[in-house]
């Protein structure tokens, strides 16, 4: 689903990988190149054998964490995206998936500290995860799944610019949810990729991000951003916000 094509400034569109466990993913861009984006569909419920599986590549934490849920569906998708991260992590670092250390900052952001760990995000909603990676770079990625009656223009008013929420009121009433959702989508993945929070993204000193956005089955919407380091060794701080969408 893509954005409508009256909103001005739109970036390039990419298209994620649909990917399943076992197969290698593919190498690891680098510099400016824009991220790496696997597309997994985590809604449906996991036979044993395969959730043994998965299960056998998360920490002793996140097996924790895995048996809290209440609902299957939910379940099954945490663990699809953690056992497939990890995973991914374990092929490029060589090391075994439930060894990888993986750190959240204070707003929640994971990343691995270990050397030579690429930089990634997640995020899923509906039945869909996305999984962004980068060698070099900072990134962030965020899909939302379409809701029937969103009272967008609330949030709009809040998070996006006058400018924004006037091209999102010109649209025809019928396209003024999704317009609005690929555009909230886009800020999302800015501020995970920026590390600046939305002051930062919205102020004179705001870091260069490179964003797209990721075509994703009808009902959904989703967006991808790129910070590139400035020098080697740069660490770059994770920032967030918590979603009103959430």
């Amino acid at each position: 689903m893509g954005p409508p094509e009256h909103l001005h400034n739109l970036p390039h569109t990419l298209r994620p990988i649909p990917w399943t466990g076992g197969q290698p993913p593919p190498p690891l861009p680098r510099g400016t190149a824009a991220p790496l984006v696997l597309l997994l569909h985590g809604g449906a419920q996991v036979a044993a054998e395969t959730e043994n599986q998965l299960l056998a590549n998360l920490s002793l934490q996140e097996r924790q964490r895995h048996a809290t849920y209440q609902r299957s569906a939910a379940q099954a998708r945490f663990l699809l995206a953690r056992a497939s991260l990890r995973q991914l992590l374990g092929h490029w670092l060589q090391q075994p998936a439930a060894t990888i250390p993986i750190e959240a900052d204070l707003l929640g952001k994971p990343r691995c500290p270990t050397a030579g760990a690429p930089a990634f995000n997640l995020s899923h909603s509906g039945d869909l995860i996305l999984l962004a990676f980068h060698a070099t770079a900072e990134v962030g990625v965020d899909v939302e799944q379409a809701r029937p009656n969103l009272q967008w223009e609330r949030i709009a008013r809040r998070w996006l610019t006058p400018a924004e929420v006037a091209e999102l009121r010109a649209l025809p009433q019928a396209e003024q949810g999704r317009g609005f959702l690929a555009a909230w989508c886009r800020l999302e993945a800015r501020v995970k990729a920026s590390g600046q929070g939305l002051g930062g993204i919205a102020g004179s000193g705001a870091a260069a991000v490179h964003l797209w956005d990721v075509r994703v089955p009808m009902g959904y919407a989703a967006a991808a951003a790129l910070r590139a380091l400035t020098a080697p060794g740069e660490s770059v701080a994770r920032a967030g916000h918590p979603s009103p969408l959430a």
